[in-house]
């Protein structure tokens, strides 16, 4: 993919190639062997955010004003790595983990595990908590929030509300639309008429929300969203009915949905998710209610956005665990089925990953076919792409493809004979071929587990120890969208070309 062309036409005169998309999912090669537990893009977003159970940030994606927070300013279409952040304890220098971030357009904010928050990429809008409006290519601590300890975060596309871990919500960017609560939109009269908005470079606390304990908030474009109490308040760009309050106002302050505000447990929300121009949330039976605009025409169109909380009759009898909005996708995790549900208009990058040959775009919610039979725990969408988080060992993961695509030898990499081939156990992260024979150290029977080649290992075991770059990346199956090679067939068993009890060749 083009990451710098996701959602943008190209200038007069400007010839590039296109790269094809990727229109099923893939497993991401380089994290074959990182155990990922966390995944974030956004609805305006073309990055991506991955953290690892180690405290560990990799990113990839669009880098045009440092928001991937590597030290450059260049696209990283394949992970990489964030070099370690080390903070000092007294005379102990210790590196930070990280445990929850988030991004917006073109910034990306983290937080680490003793609560402290970091940001990198654009701050024009104060959208990384400091006075300096430049760029910051690398991350940056957000000494701002003083002695707050931050417990998760979500981003619009130029403001970040950060979560305190004594639930309370600071907020921070551009106030262009009220969207961070204070009662204002920072605007004011410029020389020559103009009109501008003062950037909120210091985090401020909703104080609407002070009061009160949020457990959760998320972030649209220029509207917010936040829990209480199984409430849900909103704020912000009223464009759309986005704000559930059943008129298209801005409002400078949290007011809580009716629709959420009653005392029976089962009307309560657990889950509020956010898109580009429309706001979703779960309520106490995982039933999923939908407003705003979520497609561009017919009822929830442009002409005939909802206006306020509404369920889809598509959906009737369903449970859901996860929801998530990006630019025009909406994705849905079932409680009780191993499936996933997604759907949108005008998802031209194929970003729903129906499958080769299959829309990309739709109006209706259907089930993701490629992946039926695998259960997912968390999804996320962005601009032009979509993340799912899947669990590990399912078996069914043998079948799906890997990304990138990659040339592999037709030989054994030890004794680079060709000879014997369907004997030959294939590495999880390169598909490289080896022998059973040559195996180091030597293997008597194909393992049960996941299995790595020496070069692969050695990768491993050399990023656990220093920096690395997007070549040393690796365990738990993400998935964005891409295409995997088997030396022989597609499909293949992962294991061994030559397990006679492999499943059938895939047709993709």
């Amino acid at each position: 993919m083009h990451w710098d062309m996701i959602g943008r036409k190209p200038k007069a005169g400007e010839t590039r190639e296109i790269q094809p998309n990727l229109e099923t999912f893939h497993l991401i090669r380089e994290f074959a062997d990182l155990k990922i537990v966390k995944i974030a893009t956004g609805p305006n977003a073309a990055h991506s955010l991955f953290l690892t159970d180690d405290g560990d940030v990799w990113m990839l994606g669009r880098n045009e004003k440092g928001q991937l927070g590597v030290g450059d300013t260049d696209p990283h279409p394949l992970p990489v790595k964030v070099p370690t952040i080390y903070h000092t304890v007294g005379k102990k220098i210790s590196n930070l983990k990280f445990v929850d971030g988030a991004v917006g357009r073109n910034h990306t904010i983290l937080i680490a595990e003793n609560g402290a928050v970091y940001g990198a990429g654009d701050n024009k809008m104060g959208q990384l908590g400091n006075e300096n409006l430049k760029e910051h290519p690398s991350f940056v601590h957000i000494t701002s929030l003083g002695k707050e300890k931050g417990a998760t975060v979500a981003c619009g596309a130029e403001y970040t509300m950060v979560l305190s871990d004594k639930g309370q919500l600071w907020a921070f960017g551009s106030p262009e639309y009220g969207q961070l609560g204070n009662k204002t939109n920072g605007q004011y009269l410029q020389q020559s008429n103009r009109l501008v908005h003062i950037p909120q470079t210091s985090p401020v606390v909703v104080a609407a929300l002070k009061d009160k304990v949020v457990t959760q908030v998320a972030c649209g474009t220029n509207h917010t969203l936040a829990l209480v109490e199984g409430g849900v308040h909103s704020w912000g760009f009223g464009g759309y009915g986005r704000l559930g309050h059943s008129k298209q106002e801005d409002l400078w302050s949290p007011m809580p949905i009716e629709q959420f505000a009653g005392s029976n447990p089962i009307s309560k929300a657990t889950k509020i998710a956010a898109g580009s121009s429309f706001s979703m949330a779960l309520d106490g039976q995982g039933q999923l209610w939908l407003w705003g605009k979520w497609k561009t025409t017919g009822d929830g169109g442009g002409g005939t956005p909802w206006m306020y909380p509404r369920t889809l009759y598509d959906l009737n009898g369903w449970s859901f665990k996860a929801i998530t909005g990006g630019n025009v996708t909406l994705f849905c995790l079932p409680k009780t089925e191993p499936c996933t549900i997604a759907w949108g208009q005008g998802a031209v990058h194929s970003e729903l990953g129906y499958g080769e040959g299959e829309p990309r775009s739709s109006t209706k919610p259907d089930k993701v076919r490629p992946l039926e039979g695998l259960e997912m725990l968390d999804v996320s969408c962005g601009l032009g792409q979509s993340l799912l988080l899947c669990k590990p060992g399912q078996e069914k993961l043998q079948d799906l493809p890997k990304w990138p695509l990659l040339d592999v030898e037709e030989h054994c990499i030890e004794c680079l004979s060709a000879e014997d081939e369907e004997s030959m156990l294939l590495c999880d992260k390169c598909d490289s071929g080896t022998h059973l024979g040559c195996t180091v150290p030597r293997l008597q029977v194909v393992p049960d587990t996941d299995w790595f080649c020496q070069g692969c290992t050695k990768a491993g075991e050399k990023n656990k120890t220093k920096q690395v770059d997007s070549s040393d990346a690796h365990k738990v199956p993400v998935k964005t969208t891409v295409k995997r090679k088997a030396s022989t067939a597609k499909g293949a068993s992962k294991k061994s070309k030559a397990n006679n009890d492999s499943e059938d060749e895939d047709s993709e």
